[in-house]
Protein backbone atom coordinates (compact mmCIF):
# COMPACT_ATOMS: atom_id res chain seq x y z
CA UNK A 1 0.00 0.00 0.00
CA UNK A 2 1.36 3.39 -1.01
CA UNK A 3 1.45 6.44 1.26
CA UNK A 4 -1.40 7.93 -0.77
CA UNK A 5 -3.54 4.83 -0.26
CA UNK A 6 -2.83 4.91 3.48
CA UNK A 7 -3.94 8.54 3.77
CA UNK A 8 -7.10 7.95 1.73
CA UNK A 9 -7.97 4.86 3.77
CA UNK A 10 -7.69 6.87 6.98
CA UNK A 11 -9.92 9.57 5.54
CA UNK A 12 -12.56 7.07 4.43
CA UNK A 13 -12.48 5.38 7.82
CA UNK A 14 -12.83 8.63 9.72
CA UNK A 15 -15.66 10.09 7.65
CA UNK A 16 -19.22 9.01 8.21
CA UNK A 17 -19.45 8.38 4.47
CA UNK A 18 -16.84 5.71 3.78
CA UNK A 19 -18.08 5.43 0.18
CA UNK A 20 -16.92 8.95 -0.65
CA UNK A 21 -14.41 8.95 -3.50
CA UNK A 22 -11.08 10.79 -3.27
CA UNK A 23 -10.81 12.30 -5.80
CA UNK A 24 -14.03 11.86 -7.86
CA UNK A 25 -13.54 9.26 -10.55
CA UNK A 26 -15.42 11.29 -13.17
CA UNK A 27 -14.51 14.98 -13.44
CA UNK A 28 -16.42 17.03 -16.01
CA UNK A 29 -14.05 19.26 -18.01
CA UNK A 30 -14.70 23.00 -17.80
CA UNK A 31 -15.76 24.88 -20.91
CA UNK A 32 -15.92 28.64 -21.66
CA UNK A 33 -19.69 28.44 -21.06
CA UNK A 34 -19.34 26.90 -17.60
CA UNK A 35 -20.57 29.31 -14.92
CA UNK A 36 -18.27 29.52 -11.89
CA UNK A 37 -20.01 32.26 -9.94
CA UNK A 38 -18.82 32.79 -6.38
CA UNK A 39 -20.93 35.90 -5.74
CA UNK A 40 -24.15 37.14 -7.32
CA UNK A 41 -26.04 40.37 -7.96
CA UNK A 42 -29.11 41.23 -10.00
CA UNK A 43 -31.52 44.03 -10.81
CA UNK A 44 -31.58 47.21 -12.86
CA UNK A 45 -28.49 49.33 -13.41
CA UNK A 46 -29.56 51.63 -10.60
CA UNK A 47 -30.06 48.67 -8.27
CA UNK A 48 -26.64 47.33 -9.26
CA UNK A 49 -25.14 50.76 -8.55
CA UNK A 50 -26.66 50.78 -5.07
CA UNK A 51 -25.45 47.22 -4.46
CA UNK A 52 -21.97 48.20 -5.62
CA UNK A 53 -21.98 51.13 -3.22
CA UNK A 54 -23.19 49.02 -0.31
CA UNK A 55 -20.40 46.50 -0.87
CA UNK A 56 -17.83 49.27 -1.26
CA UNK A 57 -18.88 50.85 2.02
CA UNK A 58 -18.30 47.51 3.75
CA UNK A 59 -14.72 47.81 2.49
CA UNK A 60 -14.36 51.35 3.95
CA UNK A 61 -14.90 53.11 0.63
CA UNK A 62 -17.62 55.61 -0.32
CA UNK A 63 -19.78 56.29 -3.36
CA UNK A 64 -22.47 58.43 -4.92
CA UNK A 65 -24.76 58.05 -7.92
CA UNK A 66 -25.43 60.89 -10.36
CA UNK A 67 -27.43 60.99 -13.58
CA UNK A 68 -25.44 63.15 -15.99
CA UNK A 69 -21.96 64.26 -16.97
CA UNK A 70 -22.64 67.73 -15.57
CA UNK A 71 -23.64 66.25 -12.22
CA UNK A 72 -20.54 64.04 -12.29
CA UNK A 73 -18.29 67.06 -12.81
CA UNK A 74 -19.99 68.87 -9.94
CA UNK A 75 -19.78 65.81 -7.67
CA UNK A 76 -16.07 65.43 -8.46
CA UNK A 77 -15.28 69.07 -7.71
CA UNK A 78 -17.35 69.01 -4.52
CA UNK A 79 -15.56 65.90 -3.27
CA UNK A 80 -12.12 67.29 -4.11
CA UNK A 81 -12.85 70.62 -2.43
CA UNK A 82 -14.04 68.81 0.71
CA UNK A 83 -10.91 66.65 0.76
CA UNK A 84 -8.66 69.67 0.28
CA UNK A 85 -10.38 71.47 3.15
CA UNK A 86 -9.98 68.38 5.36
CA UNK A 87 -6.28 68.13 4.51
CA UNK A 88 -5.73 71.78 5.44
CA UNK A 89 -7.60 71.36 8.72
CA UNK A 90 -5.70 68.21 9.66
CA UNK A 91 -2.26 69.57 8.75
CA UNK A 92 0.10 69.86 11.72
CA UNK A 93 3.74 70.84 12.06
CA UNK A 94 5.96 71.06 9.01
CA UNK A 95 3.98 70.78 5.77
CA UNK A 96 5.53 68.76 2.97
CA UNK A 97 4.69 69.26 -0.65
CA UNK A 98 3.79 72.92 -0.44
CA UNK A 99 2.53 74.00 -3.85
CA UNK A 100 0.91 70.66 -4.71
CA UNK A 101 -2.20 71.08 -2.55
CA UNK A 102 -4.46 71.59 -5.57
CA UNK A 103 -2.82 69.14 -7.97
CA UNK A 104 -4.65 66.04 -9.23
CA UNK A 105 -2.72 62.98 -10.48
CA UNK A 106 -4.99 61.81 -13.27
CA UNK A 107 -5.49 59.76 -16.39
CA UNK A 108 -5.38 61.85 -19.53
CA UNK A 109 -8.64 63.85 -19.59
CA UNK A 110 -9.73 62.33 -22.92
CA UNK A 111 -9.37 58.84 -21.40
CA UNK A 112 -11.77 59.64 -18.56
CA UNK A 113 -15.42 58.61 -19.09
CA UNK A 114 -16.82 62.08 -18.34
CA UNK A 115 -16.17 64.90 -20.86
CA UNK A 116 -15.14 68.41 -19.93
CA UNK A 117 -13.28 67.53 -16.74
CA UNK A 118 -10.03 69.33 -17.52
CA UNK A 119 -11.83 72.61 -18.13
CA UNK A 120 -14.10 72.18 -15.10
CA UNK A 121 -11.16 71.50 -12.79
CA UNK A 122 -9.16 74.38 -14.24
CA UNK A 123 -12.10 76.72 -13.57
CA UNK A 124 -11.78 76.03 -9.82
CA UNK A 125 -7.99 76.34 -9.82
CA UNK A 126 -7.22 72.60 -9.75
CA UNK A 127 -4.25 71.39 -11.82
CA UNK A 128 -4.41 68.04 -13.64
CA UNK A 129 -1.10 66.17 -13.87
CA UNK A 130 -0.72 63.13 -16.17
CA UNK A 131 2.81 61.67 -16.09
CA UNK A 132 4.04 59.82 -19.16
CA UNK A 133 6.35 57.63 -17.08
CA UNK A 134 7.91 57.60 -13.63
CA UNK A 135 11.32 56.09 -14.36
CA UNK A 136 13.54 59.01 -13.43
CA UNK A 137 14.02 60.60 -9.99
CA UNK A 138 12.84 63.92 -11.43
CA UNK A 139 9.56 62.51 -12.75
CA UNK A 140 8.85 60.73 -9.47
CA UNK A 141 9.64 63.84 -7.46
CA UNK A 142 7.14 65.79 -9.58
CA UNK A 143 4.22 63.63 -8.34
CA UNK A 144 5.53 62.66 -4.93
CA UNK A 145 3.38 65.05 -2.92
CA UNK A 146 0.17 64.94 -4.94
CA UNK A 147 -2.61 63.83 -2.59
CA UNK A 148 -5.46 63.17 -5.01
CA UNK A 149 -5.86 60.67 -7.84
CA UNK A 150 -8.50 60.58 -10.58
CA UNK A 151 -9.26 57.62 -12.86
CA UNK A 152 -11.97 55.82 -14.72
CA UNK A 153 -12.37 52.04 -14.64
CA UNK A 154 -12.49 49.25 -17.18
CA UNK A 155 -15.35 47.70 -15.22
CA UNK A 156 -17.05 47.70 -11.83
CA UNK A 157 -18.59 44.66 -10.15
CA UNK A 158 -21.70 45.13 -8.03
CA UNK A 159 -21.46 41.88 -6.10
CA UNK A 160 -18.12 42.77 -4.50
CA UNK A 161 -17.84 46.56 -4.80
CA UNK A 162 -14.66 46.12 -6.85
CA UNK A 163 -13.12 48.15 -9.67
CA UNK A 164 -11.10 46.73 -12.54
CA UNK A 165 -8.53 49.32 -13.59
CA UNK A 166 -6.39 48.88 -16.70
CA UNK A 167 -3.17 50.84 -17.11
CA UNK A 168 -1.58 52.11 -20.29
CA UNK A 169 -0.01 55.21 -21.87
CA UNK A 170 -3.23 57.22 -21.44
CA UNK A 171 -4.22 55.64 -18.14
CA UNK A 172 -1.18 55.52 -15.80
CA UNK A 173 -1.58 53.23 -12.81
CA UNK A 174 0.16 55.80 -10.63
CA UNK A 175 -3.12 57.76 -10.49
CA UNK A 176 -4.85 54.98 -8.54
CA UNK A 177 -1.80 53.87 -6.56
CA UNK A 178 0.30 56.81 -5.35
CA UNK A 179 -2.15 59.43 -3.99
CA UNK A 180 -3.65 58.99 -0.54
CA UNK A 181 -7.13 59.79 -1.93
CA UNK A 182 -8.53 58.19 -5.09
CA UNK A 183 -11.69 59.06 -7.04
CA UNK A 184 -12.96 56.76 -9.80
CA UNK A 185 -15.62 57.68 -12.36
CA UNK A 186 -17.76 54.76 -13.54
CA UNK A 187 -20.56 55.07 -16.13
CA UNK A 188 -23.43 52.62 -15.80
CA UNK A 189 -22.45 50.82 -19.01
CA UNK A 190 -19.27 49.62 -17.28
CA UNK A 191 -21.15 48.28 -14.26
CA UNK A 192 -21.66 44.49 -14.19
CA UNK A 193 -23.33 42.17 -11.66
CA UNK A 194 -20.18 40.06 -11.24
CA UNK A 195 -16.70 39.66 -12.67
CA UNK A 196 -17.90 36.48 -14.38
CA UNK A 197 -20.57 38.45 -16.24
CA UNK A 198 -17.93 40.87 -17.47
CA UNK A 199 -15.64 38.04 -18.59
CA UNK A 200 -18.49 36.36 -20.44
CA UNK A 201 -19.37 39.62 -22.21
CA UNK A 202 -15.74 40.15 -23.26
CA UNK A 203 -15.53 36.60 -24.62
CA UNK A 204 -18.79 36.96 -26.54
CA UNK A 205 -17.61 40.24 -28.06
CA UNK A 206 -14.20 38.80 -28.87
CA UNK A 207 -12.43 41.60 -26.98
CA UNK A 208 -10.92 39.79 -24.01
CA UNK A 209 -7.61 38.79 -25.62
CA UNK A 210 -6.92 42.27 -26.99
CA UNK A 211 -7.83 43.82 -23.65
CA UNK A 212 -5.43 41.58 -21.73
CA UNK A 213 -2.60 41.99 -24.24
CA UNK A 214 -3.16 45.70 -24.77
CA UNK A 215 -2.55 46.83 -21.20
CA UNK A 216 0.57 46.63 -19.10
CA UNK A 217 -1.35 46.04 -15.92
CA UNK A 218 -4.86 45.05 -14.77
CA UNK A 219 -5.68 45.71 -11.12
CA UNK A 220 -8.73 44.78 -9.07
CA UNK A 221 -9.38 47.48 -6.47
CA UNK A 222 -11.73 46.63 -3.60
CA UNK A 223 -11.85 49.74 -1.45
CA UNK A 224 -8.90 51.44 0.23
CA UNK A 225 -5.56 49.71 0.72
CA UNK A 226 -5.69 47.58 3.86
CA UNK A 227 -3.30 45.67 6.09
CA UNK A 228 -3.69 44.02 9.48
CA UNK A 229 -1.26 42.67 12.04
CA UNK A 230 -1.46 39.32 13.81
CA UNK A 231 -4.00 40.77 16.25
CA UNK A 232 -6.20 41.84 13.32
CA UNK A 233 -5.74 45.56 13.94
CA UNK A 234 -6.73 47.04 10.58
CA UNK A 235 -4.74 49.88 9.04
CA UNK A 236 -5.87 51.71 5.91
CA UNK A 237 -3.59 53.28 3.33
CA UNK A 238 -0.48 51.19 3.91
CA UNK A 239 0.23 50.16 0.31
CA UNK A 240 -2.04 52.55 -1.59
CA UNK A 241 -4.88 55.04 -1.13
CA UNK A 242 -6.47 55.43 2.29
CA UNK A 243 -9.66 56.83 0.79
CA UNK A 244 -11.50 55.54 -2.28
CA UNK A 245 -14.60 57.30 -3.60
CA UNK A 246 -16.54 56.13 -6.65
CA UNK A 247 -18.91 58.32 -8.66
CA UNK A 248 -21.33 56.18 -10.69
CA UNK A 249 -22.92 57.96 -13.64
CA UNK A 250 -26.20 56.90 -15.24
CA UNK A 251 -29.98 56.78 -15.14
CA UNK A 252 -32.55 54.19 -14.10
CA UNK A 253 -33.45 53.28 -17.69
CA UNK A 254 -29.86 52.54 -18.78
Amino acid sequence: MTTRDTILTKLRTTLTRPDLRFPPQQIEPLTPETRMTVTAASGSKLELAQRFGAELEKLYGSFEVVESAAEARMALITRLQAWIAAEVQQAKGVRLGVGYERHILSWRPDALPVPGLAEALQDVDLTVVTPQELRSPESREAVRYIRYGLTGAEAAFASTGSLLVASGPQTPRSASLLPIRHIALVPFERLYPTMEDWLRTQRQNGTLTNLLRGHANLVMISGPSKSADIEMNLTLGVHGPRYVHVILVGKEDQ
